[in-house]
């Protein structure tokens, strides 16, 4: 029966209000089991482009600390990770991971779920309330819990503002409803459906049971229980409480608690799925065996502030924000483009001009480059065609707006074509403009910084263009230089965290890096990540004998399960 409970479904107002987390802010997630917090948090992180760690609350919390710690070979959470190893106390484990979080390099997202069952130890209570009070620093982090009382039991003396996100942004939408019914087999009538949403609070995990069961008693049992269990909890008491006695004192900031865990509706001056009052969602009441319509005299003090969270209006900008490394899209006038929304060719203009100085580039250089085999009147055909839709996808209004009215993002102008230079920003260009200018030392936080803003390779969609794999080529060589000799540096000073953190971000800019992964192993092992280590030389081993290089004698050692030697110690110092 559990297993028919599970359905993912997208859930955009969570991730809307996800997107509000500032760095360094701290997010508290609270609702009753079936509401998917925990998959739909995940789905909002894999898309955020950071490190991303778990830590799941549990009695052995030392155990989930270690695996947390050890996940990607120990290289985002060092101290932890060498703590935990040492079976250190809770407090010195939670002392490393504030540290880790703090780090000048980090700008990490933490996620921590299941916390209000730490809330229940002295000691893990603790460590959640020091990570909530550290002093701000550049990471995120986030609390899932159950009971949003206990979440606050942790986050009481939070540094920082805490953004509280409750079970209605959780809840499954009538569109999302009828997908879950439809992949159920179900058939029956809309409003069928959508009674059965209001009656489970937009619950997807009750709403999939319900689904599910067959005719017998027993499936129906089985609701029940999952409600009365799992989603309910120790709220029982408190429910049968409200639904029973109907006091006209019933303490307001309660029942927003429950209604933001999903087991109440509020009324409809602040919830989508209320009536008069406060209600008790129908399914859960008749679970709990409650009369019906228990609910409806519940109080609502006159006069009480909206609940919900408002969307702020964005600051309209003329400018044109191109994110060119990674997958394209641009932000304008408060509005994101993919760079699938835009025609292949109108995408490939804009490309080839964030290659080109000052973005521009003579008529005839961007047919030649885009259209080469075309004759000299077919090539200025497609590229007007190009330059039109690509002020379309830039401007929608571009077609309604009088002549010459139009803000000139794009310029065609005598025998030029370029990009408005003070309206138009490539990521790209920025990096590279930050790389010449701190060519000679560069701070610690300056590498951080175009390691952040590193997301991807340039020109993904037009991977074999020869001006792409030339303009690709030159940010990466530039940047790798640098890099490597931030790592070497940091190694040397004995600085170990950064070395390996800045070895395994290399790593990724140029995964096929064999040297590198070397190096990435031998400090892992030095460090005594022993685990991450191994499979970092495994990897290694593998991209050398693809190049039918013999890899390493140490490598190879390492790789077994050998021990760090001196020798192998001796080798990280070396440039490669």
């Amino acid at each position: 029966m559990r297993k028919q409970m599970q359905f993912s479904v997208e859930r955009p107002r969570l991730e809307r209000e996800l997107d509000r987390l500032e760095a360094g802010g701290l997010g508290v997630i609270a609702g009753s089991a079936g509401y998917g917090k925990s998959s739909s948090v995940a789905s909002w992180a894999s898309r955020l482009g950071t490190p991303v760690r778990w830590i799941r609350g549990a009695e052995r919390l030392s155990d989930a600390l270690l695996f947390a710690a050890e996940d990607d070979g120990g290289i985002w959470l060092p101290r932890l990770g060498r703590a935990a190893r040492k079976k250190s106390r809770i407090d010195t484990c939670a002392a490393s991971l504030c540290a880790d979080l703090a780090a000048p390099y980090a700008s990490l997202t933490l996620i921590i779920d299941n916390t209000d069952a730490l809330t229940e130890d002295p000691e893990s209570l603790a460590m959640l309330r020091a990570i909530a009070e550290r002093d701000p620093d550049g990471s995120r982090v986030i609390f899932i819990g159950r009971r949003r009382a206990a979440l606050r039991l942790a986050t009481a003396r939070s540094k920082r503002a805490v953004l509280e996100v409750g079970a209605v942004a959780l809840r499954v939408s009538p569109q999302q409803t009828r997908q879950i019914a439809e992949a159920r087999g179900w058939r029956g009538t809309p409003s069928q459906l959508e009674e059965v949403r209001r009656g489970a609070a937009g619950n997807g995990g009750i709403l999939s049971a319900w689904l599910s069961r067959a005719d017998d008693r027993s499936s129906t049992r089985d609701l029940d229980d999952f409600i009365r269990r799992d989603v309910v909890g120790g709220c029982e008491p408190l429910l049968r409480r409200l639904a029973e006695e109907r006091s006209e004192t019933t303490n307001l900031h309660m029942l927003q608690s429950l209604w933001g865990e999903g087991l109440l509706i509020a009324p409809a001056e602040d919830d989508e799925l209320g009536r008069e009052g406060w209600e008790i969602p129908k399914m859960i009441a008749a679970a709990l065996s409650l009369p019906g319509e228990i609910a409806t005299g519940l109080p609502h003090p006159p006069g009480t502030q909206r609940t919900h969270v408002r969307e702020m209006p964005r600051e309209q900008d003329r400018r044109v924000f191109i994110h060119d490394l990674g997958p394209l899209h641009m932000e304008v006038d408060g509005r994101t483009v993919d760079g699938a929304a835009i025609r292949p060719r109108s995408l490939a203009l804009l490309t080839y001009l964030a290659t080109r100085p000052r973005h521009s580039a003579t008529r005839d250089e961007a047919i030649d480059a885009l259209w080469p085999e075309a004759d000299a009147q077919a090539g200025l055909n497609s590229l007007n065609q190009a330059i039109y839709h690509l002020r379309r996808a830039i401007d929608p209004d571009y077609d309604a707006s009088p002549e010459g009215g139009a803000t000139p993002y794009v310029r065609h102008e005598a025998e030029i074509v370029s990009m408005h230079p003070e309206l138009v920003c490539f990521d790209s260009a920025s990096l590279t403009t930050r790389l010449n200018r701190i060519r000679i030392r560069p701070r610690t936080e300056e590498i951080e910084g175009l390691l952040d803003d590193y997301r991807g390779a340039f020109g993904s969609e037009l991977p074999f263009e020869p001006w792409v794999q030339r303009y690709r080529g030159t940010i990466e060589v530039s940047l790798m230089t640098m890099v490597e000799r931030a790592i070497q540096s940091a190694h040397a000073a004995g600085d170990y965290d950064r070395a390996i953190n800045l070895a395994a971000r290399a790593t990724r800019i140029d995964p096929e890096s064999g040297e590198l992964l070397e190096s990435l192993a031998l400090m892992l092992a030095e460090d005594g990540a022993l685990a991450g280590a191994r499979r970092a030389a495994r990897r290694a081993i593998a991209l050398f004998e693809e190049m039918e290089i013999a890899p390493p004698r140490d490598l190879v050692q390492l790789s077994a399960g050998g021990e760090l030697d001196r020798g192998i110690r001796a080798r990280t110092n070396e440039p490669h």
